[in-house]
């Protein structure tokens, strides 16, 4: 049982590691848009062609559906278009890093 429960928590904290790692090579290798505001902070994950990811704090932020408007409309327009969204609609602004 012991051995078991060994096995259990080795890949649990493997799972763990793996997603972190992931995410800060994601990270590492994309372009970011910072926004801040009082009311939440999020941060977007682009390359040229797509969002990669997002940390978001105080705000929700639907990735699937962002992604696929920011397919259509194209990376850029859609970067320009949330950093207009979010100081129209909060307290804060946004960079690129």
């Amino acid at each position: 049982m012991k051995k078991v429960l060994m096995i259990i928590g080795g890949l649990v904290v493997g799972t763990i590691v793996l997603l972190i790692v992931i995410f800060s090579i994601t990270s590492a290798t994309s372009n970011k848009l910072i926004c801040k505001s009082a009311e939440g902070n999020i941060t977007i994950m682009y390359n040229d062609k797509k969002i990669t990811g997002y940390t978001a704090n105080g705000m929700s932020y639907d990735m699937d559906s962002q992604k696929k408007y920011a397919e259509q409309v194209g990376i850029d327009a859609y970067i320009e278009e949330f950093t207009t969204w979010f100081s129209n609609n909060t307290s804060g602004s946004c960079t690129t890093k």
